[in-house]
């Protein structure tokens, strides 16, 4: 049974050039390490950029419950100028591997890998293992989504999942992350009737209605935050007013915002908050608005359970630290797994999407330690 090392598997992996949702090889080459250790492996297809299809991967190993399954993608970011070292070579100095995708996340995949491969030759167990590998994490959904309704196609049901986002802060393990904010995006116009502006009365100002819209928003407090997220938070990320005329009062007047929300809300909930504070505000100054909503991801939580608890003991078994758990950050592929059970753990997330992206060798061998102990009492 073949063993793998996690080191020299995350500098292949950081090879393969998969910006976006570009694959260059990587999938048959996980293909092909898989399927040495006793995976059976599928390639699931979804319409990718410029026509070409993102390949993506659901790989298994046994048949039996439970079963526990890590979620990665195999996708990085650009960012790849005034770089050090070269971007996808996977150049090992002075204690610490670099290349675009160090943290995340394929020094994370490898160290799964490695401690799964050790595992299933240490190891008699009842149950089951898996691995997807998203080609498309970084820019939309065209990757752990697909994968997703294969499996519920299949009608195959995972138990538990361990997402391998980059989720540690000053050491491996010293916070997971058991779920996410919501966030969403709006695109706000306020429609006035445009005038000359010496002639007051004549006109109504879209401007002025849009800046006590933007006032109330800011000010207003949607919420008190939970047991494990903060409070929802709106930002103004854009405002334009297509005006050429110093003198002359505009048609409209456009903001967009993105706002951060917790489990307090279901997206559809926190619209109708707002358009509420909206709709007050236009109806008052005998204005109209149109407001276009684009959603990234609801909020989710897992209530820390058995599981969660197990992975917290066996952190602080493995590496005598303190588990913290949150529900920080952005988005992940986390958002997709509907009511599975699961947590995000991961490398460190301090070089993530920078110039010289690298993680320590020693993160590194103790993920994999981590993961191992973690297969190991799951399956006890």
């Amino acid at each position: 049974m073949k063993i793998y090392n996690e080191i020299k598997l995350a500098k292949e992996l950081i090879r393969f050039q998969t910006i976006k949702t570009e694959d260059k090889g990587i999938i048959k080459f996980l293909i092909k390490k898989l399927s040495l250790i006793g995976f059976k492996c599928k390639i699931i297809k979804s319409k990718g950029l410029n026509s070409k299809p993102a390949l993506n991967l659901f790989a298994k190993f046994g048949n039996s419950k439970p079963h526990i399954n890590f979620l990665g993608h195999s996708d990085v970011v650009l960012n790849l100028n005034n770089w050090s070292v070269p971007p996808f070579k996977g150049v090992v100095r002075k204690g610490y591997l670099y290349g675009r995708g160090a943290q995340d996340m394929k020094g994370c995949i490898a160290c799964w890998i490695s401690a799964v491969s050790h595992f299933i030759k240490n190891k008699k167990f009842n149950g089951s293992l898996s691995i997807i590998i998203a080609a498309d994490e970084e820019t939309s959904s065209l990757g752990t989504p697909a994968v997703i309704k294969y499996l519920k196609n299949k009608r195959e049901k995972i138990d538990f999942a361990i997402v391998g986002e980059p989720s540690s802060n000053k050491k491996v393990g010293d916070e997971i992350r058991i779920g996410r904010r919501g966030s969403m995006n709006a695109k706000l116009t306020v429609l006035g009737k445009s005038g000359h502006a010496a002639f007051f009365g004549s006109y109504k100002n879209p401007c002025t209605t849009l800046a006590r819209i933007i006032s109330k928003l800011k000010t207003v407090r949607l919420d008190n935050g939970t047991k494990y997220m903060p409070a929802s938070n709106l930002e103004i990320t854009k405002i334009n007013v297509d005006n050429l005329s110093e003198n002359v009062i505009p048609q409209s007047a456009e903001a967009h915002f993105n706002v951060r929300f917790n489990s307090t809300y279901s997206s559809l909930s926190l619209k109708k908050k707002l358009n509420k504070f909206i709709s007050a505000i236009a109806k008052k100054d005998k204005c109209k608005f149109k407001i276009i909503y684009r959603v990234s991801g609801e909020a989710f939580y897992t209530k820390p359970n058995k599981d969660i608890l197990m992975i917290k003991k066996t952190i602080k078994k493995t590496t005598n630290i303190l588990t913290r758990f949150t529900c920080g950050g952005g988005t992940s592929d986390s958002r997709f797994l509907g009511k599975i059970n699961r947590l995000e753990l991961g490398l460190r997330n301090n070089t993530i999407h920078m110039v010289n992206e690298k993680t320590s060798i020693s993160d590194m061998k103790k993920l994999t330690k981590i993961y191992y102990n973690i297969l190991e009492n799951y399956f006890k």
